[in-house]
């Protein structure tokens, strides 16, 4: 194959892979996201500045307020669920999640709190969790951080400050506060594992509390985490995420320890924390995790085009390859 003949191959391929990247980004389709509030979350009255913000970034919000159904989450790209504290999930609002996710190409951020005022909010995230075939999980337990370096004037307020900086949900990301966590745990091979210190295929930690941080009060069940039982220090995972989850490999899964998207505690703003004792960047945060989710669908299909068109240049080459050989 002569040189002109190459060059002209390579630009074709540039130019199929430019073509992807701008069906991507010129798509248009501005991204619904839904809020669960029919569960009588703790954080009811602090939903007041989510919608507006995230519609000032460019998304349409829907909050619900009564059951979450098929026709409620038609079209939505991503579902925030917030501490479902006080009603339970029916069966067919489960079924309809998970319908949801395993149709595949959207996003779920379940958001639990510590197990400190009732037994019910872990249990029912986790049923959500289980019926989309999550590897993580919330834990049977509160976590607290003593040393006042990683406090927010209260052991229970607890200031994260280790970041996974490979991920870029924590780019300008230092610290957050996550009121009254509980930690997350990790499912591997079907038993459970310490997600602060093993790894599992497509799921990344995204925060930690410190080394000094301990496990109280766990009165539900048993805690899932080898090892670890009342008393245990850490490092605790406060936030994990998923990615190719779903039937189809193509969702995504994201666990926070409280709900950190919410006005609570100024928790999802930019600027001091509660009690002024650290500068969080709650606003980056929930901003660049939202932005993580809303990848999905553009990574799936313009990577399945980029393939299909490196496919065709192959295709190309060789064919090209045969016809100068039998010119010799």
């Amino acid at each position: 194959m002569n040189r002109k003949c190459l060059t002209s191959l390579l630009i074709l391929f540039v130019l199929i892979a430019s073509s992807v990247v701008s069906v991507s980004a010129a798509d248009g389709e501005v991204v619904k996201i839904v809020i669960d509030a029919a569960h009588e979350t703790a954080h009811n009255g602090d939903f007041e500045d989510l919608p507006a913000k995230l519609e000032s970034w460019g998304y349409t919000v829907e909050v619900v307020t009564d059951e979450i159904t098929a026709d409620v989450l038609e079209g939505a790209m991503i579902l925030l669920v917030p501490i479902p504290q006080d009603l339970e999930y029916q069966a067919s609002e489960i079924s309809a999640i998970a319908d949801w996710f395993n149709a595949g190409e959207v996003a779920i951020w379940v958001a639990a709190d510590s197990d400190y005022d009732g037994n019910e909010i872990i249990p029912r995230c986790n049923d959500i969790l289980s019926a989309i075939g999550s590897s993580i999980f919330f834990e049977n337990a509160s976590v607290e951080e003593p040393d006042e370096a990683y406090n927010d004037g209260a052991a229970y307020r607890v200031v994260a400050s280790t970041w996974n900086e490979n991920s870029p949900i924590t780019n300008g990301v230092s610290k957050e506060t996550f009121h009254g966590p509980t930690f997350i745990y990790g499912v591997k091979d079907g038993s459970p594992v310490n997600l602060s210190t093993t790894s599992i295929d497509n799921v990344n930690w995204i925060a930690k509390t410190s080394d000094t941080s301990v496990v109280v009060c766990p009165w539900l069940s048993e805690i899932m985490t080898p090892g670890i039982e009342e008393g245990s220090n850490g490092p605790f995972v406060m936030m994990a995420v998923q990615e190719k989850a779903g039937e189809d490999k193509s969702s995504k899964i994201v666990l926070t320890t409280e709900a950190i998207f919410t006005s609570y505690k100024y928790m999802n703003a930019d600027g001091p924390s509660e009690k002024g004792n650290h500068e969080i960047q709650g606003e980056t945060l929930l901003k660049n995790t939202i932005a993580w989710m809303e990848e999905v669908s553009k990574d799936s299909s313009s990577n399945m085009m980029l393939y299909a068109g490196a496919g065709i240049i192959i295709v190309i080459i060789i064919a090209a390859a045969v016809m100068m050989t039998r010119k010799k």
